[in-house]
């Protein structure tokens, strides 16, 4: 029998070299690779031996129907090793998931009395390499101390009798390697046993991955119906547009790119009769985000309750976003405060897409006051001078997903046509002006639809 590529095996109670001499035999061995080859080129499913024959076709076929009904992985995988012993009559396998021979791990490994085996595992590092290097199924026996010798101080150690693996391999990509091996000096892997395990071999591994996809599949549900509840729970969450604010005419516009939203809104009318108008817009979207920008609406209306002064308020979030927020993610924000009896205005822009005024002298966008919150904790953001306001005037506050909304020729939206828009609106109402911005953003992002997050609110001073 020929000697092939083996390098460690388990640990137990083994054979002696002096007893496994007595079954090796005296030929001069061939060299590794010749050795591999030679089992390669001579393996052969189909025998001509009718017995035999009939007896691998119903081993492969009953085993391709019991993994292929199976699609829970973990049923799946076990199933493998389980088959594998019952084809091989091995004395363990063990299942190693991977794309390559340098990123195994072991998933699952059986005795042959299917108990599992426990501990760190050794196993022929050598055939498996070549195995997958190879692409074919390969054994490897051993036949005297000095081939063992050859191959690795484990081998002659853990007198491992015979080797073989299989390569995993599904839709042209590797997913791991089915082992057995055996210590018992009467077990020596047949050409046959070869040929039959890399045909099953094929079969596991489309099993693999389709209960890998599968489990795949169950995850994006699950994950997707949590997203489900986040937005529920967010649209809960979001504040609704107060009704009959002493001089002011209110409207929202609120549309998620993602089924949970990044932006964020609130408007909180205040005890002195000036009213507070935030917009903000965290990196990212989705559930995280979400969570974020609740957290930054419930500790604003904190402090509206607590600060007078709209900069210290944002010097405040700016501290508890720095403090606690992942770095790398941040939030640009708007704070307004309108006084009515006044007819003044004052905010800080915290990186935010500036706020834009249409009064009676034309539009004009009001520059930031500060960068984005969360990067630097000991920021400090001032407030802007006092602007004064006039009936008729139309306050629009926005999130970067109106200007910024693509075409598909991938030109953006842009705050020239917006303010040119809302130029052009100013004489409508708050409700009817949001209907139109929302029109031509729709009408200009086509069919595709908008990438990002979208928040507008328009004010207008009655």
């Amino acid at each position: 029998m020929a000697a092939e590529t083996l390098v460690r095996g388990p640990v137990g109670s083994l054979q002696s070299p002096r007893r496994m001499k007595w079954f090796w035999k005296r030929d001069e061995p061939k060299s590794a690779t010749a050795r591999t080859r030679d089992a390669r080129d001579e393996s052969t499913l189909l025998t001509g031996d009718a017995a035999e024959d009939s007896r691998s076709l119903e081993i492969l076929l009953d085993t391709i129907a019991a993994v292929t009904a199976n699609i829970d992985l973990d049923g799946v995988l076990r199933d493998i090793v389980d088959r594998s012993l019952q084809v091989t009559r091995a004395e363990r396998a063990i299942l190693l998931l991977g794309d390559g021979p340098d990123n195994l791990t072991v998933r699952m490994a059986q005795d042959r009395e299917a108990r599992d085996l426990v501990g760190e595992l050794q196993w022929s590092r050598t055939l498996v390499r070549r195995c997958l290097e190879e692409g074919v199924a390969v054994r490897s026996v051993v036949q005297s101390d000095q081939q063992a010798l050859e191959l690795g101080q484990s081998v002659y150690d853990l007198k491992l009798r015979a080797v073989m693996c299989a390569p995993m391999r599904a839709r042209n990509r590797t997913v791991g390697v089915i082992y057995v091996d055996s210590r018992a000096v009467r077990r020596e892997f047949s050409a046959r046993d070869l040929a039959l395990f890399g045909a099953i071999s094929a079969q596991l591994a489309i099993s693999v991955e389709n209960a890998r996809l599968h489990a795949d599949s169950l995850e994006k549900a699950r994950l997707q119906k949590d997203v489900e509840i986040a937005r529920r729970i967010q649209q809960h969450l979001l504040p609704p547009v107060p009704k009959d604010v002493p001089g002011l005419e209110l409207a929202l516009r609120y549309l998620a790119a993602e089924q949970a939203s990044g932006d964020t809104y609130d408007i909180v009318p205040l005890r002195d009769g000036r009213c507070a108008f935030m917009i903000g817009d965290v990196t990212g979207h989705g559930v995280g985000a979400a969570l974020l920008t609740h957290a930054v609406q419930a500790a604003l209306r904190s402090y509206l309750e607590l600060i007078e002064d709209a900069d210290a308020i944002v010097n405040r979030l700016n501290q508890r976003l720095a403090a606690g927020v992942e770095t790398g993610n941040f939030m640009s924000l708007l704070l307004v405060i309108v006084d009515t009896r006044a007819m003044t205005l004052r905010y800080v822009n915290a990186g935010h897409p500036g706020l834009i005024h249409c009064g009676a002298d034309g539009v004009q966008v009001l520059e930031k006051t500060g960068m984005v919150l969360g990067v630097v904790g000991d920021q400090t953001y001032g407030m802007s001078p006092t602007i004064p306001l006039a009936r008729g005037d139309l306050l629009f506050l926005h999130t970067d997903g109106v200007d910024e909304a693509m075409s598909p020729q991938r030109s953006v939206f842009g705050v020239e046509r917006l303010s040119s828009l809302l130029a052009g609106t100013r004489v409508c109402g708050a409700d009817e002006i949001l209907t139109r911005v929302e029109g031509e953003l729709r009408a200009h992002v086509g069919a595709g639809g908008f990438a990002d997050d979208l928040t507008m609110i328009a004010v207008k001073l009655s």
